[in-house]
């Protein structure tokens, strides 16, 4: 079988347009670190120093914790509890409550653990 310099350069083609698709799933986002920062916003309370993540609040009475580390603190009922203020934890309450679903908040939670085992 010979092999023609056309289908050299179409299969060199759609050999770097498959590893750059691979490259680029590699560099988004985890779904909890768009959550914490796009869509709930997180950010402007809390910072999570171990992702590189500053607060954008100036107020100090507005600021919350880091958040690195947090998810090894607290099982996931009690972060929910929490958060949409529903309970305090540690003789504190959320400022605002959180509006996503569970599945969203585990998104998060996930996130933030999976900073702590990146250590």
């Amino acid at each position: 079988m010979k092999i023609t310099k056309g289908a050299l350069l179409i299969f060199g083609f759609v050999f770097c347009v498959a590893l750059l698709m691979a490259a680029g799933a590699e560099d988004e986002d985890p779904q909890g670190k768009v959550l914490f920062v796009e869509k709930y916003k997180c950010n402007l309370c809390h910072d999570v120093m171990s992702a590189k993540i500053e607060t954008t609040t100036k107020s100090e009475t507005m600021k919350g914790p880091d958040l690195s580390g947090y998810s090894s603190k607290y099982k996931f009922p009690e972060l929910a509890a929490f958060v949409r203020k529903e309970a305090d934890l540690d003789g504190d309450s959320h400022k605002k409550p959180f509006k996503g679903t569970d599945e969203e908040l585990q998104a998060i939670v996930d996130w933030l653990g999976s900073l702590e085992a990146q250590k």
